[in-house]
Formats: structure tokens, C-alpha cells, sequence
């Protein structure tokens, strides 16, 4: 079942980037991919909504809850579902959906599927 509208990855760490992002491709979902926050933040000032946003917490630069700031401070992107995975999910913002590296895809998969129908 192919999903509607992309899946905005953060992840630094390139293997799991690409490792992540093909894992949900074969499930059926479009995958956008950024190394860091502030490329996450780029592409939402040019106009990128997607779907649904996972993002690593620890990245150089602006960190994961820096982009969910972000997010927050505009009414159209805090209406964009984020789930955070992290290898060290400690001070992860309070009310979003946690995933610990490595990921159950299946649940991530359960998760997107849920959060992207709604």
C-alpha cells in the first residue's frame, strides 16, 4: 500500500540514513531524507510539508529538539506528526513518540501508517 505525501528522515549518521529510509520505502512510503536539523529547517522554509517526521535527537548542529522547536513555532508545521529516534532518547521533548535504536520497523511502520491516515 503506497502512502500519500513523503516521510521527512533527520538522521546524521549516513548508513542509517540510507538503511532506514529504504526499509520504509519498501513498505510503500515516499522518504525524504536530510543529514541534520539545519538541512530539516531549509527545507521547511522552501516550502517542504511532509506527512510525518522522524528525527535523531544528537546530530552536530541543531539537534532534533531544536527542529521540533521549530516546528512548533509555526501553527502549519505543528500539525505535522514527529516521532524522535534516538539511540539515546534521554531528553526527548515531553508528548512526542519515541523510537530507541535500533528501530522496530515493523512499529515504526504501524506508527507512520496511523499518524499519516489520520
Amino acid at each position: 500500500m503506497t502512502q500519500a505525501g513523503p516521510v521527512l528522515l533527520v538522521e546524521d549518521d549516513a548508513d542509517t540514513r540510507a538503511l532506514l529510509a529504504e526499509l520504509l520505502r519498501r513498505r510503500g512510503f515516499v522518504v525524504d531524507t536530510v543529514a541534520n536539523g539545519a538541512e530539516a529547517i531549509t527545507a521547511f522554509e522552501t516550502g517542504a510539508r511532509p506527512r510525518a517526521v522522524l528525527t535523531d535527537l544528537r546530530m552536530p548542529g541543531l539537534v532534533g529538539s531544536e527542529v521540533i522547536e521549530y516546528m512548533r513555532s509555526s501553527p502549519e508545521l505543528a500539525a505535522i506528526p514527529v516521532a524522535v529516534v534516538s539511540g539515546i532518547p534521554r531528553g526527548a521533548p515531553v508528548g512526542y513518540t519515541v523510537f530507541t535504536k535500533p528501530v522496530d520497523v515493523e512499529v515504526l511502520t504501524a506508527f507512520l501508517r496511523r499518524v499519516i491516515r489520520a
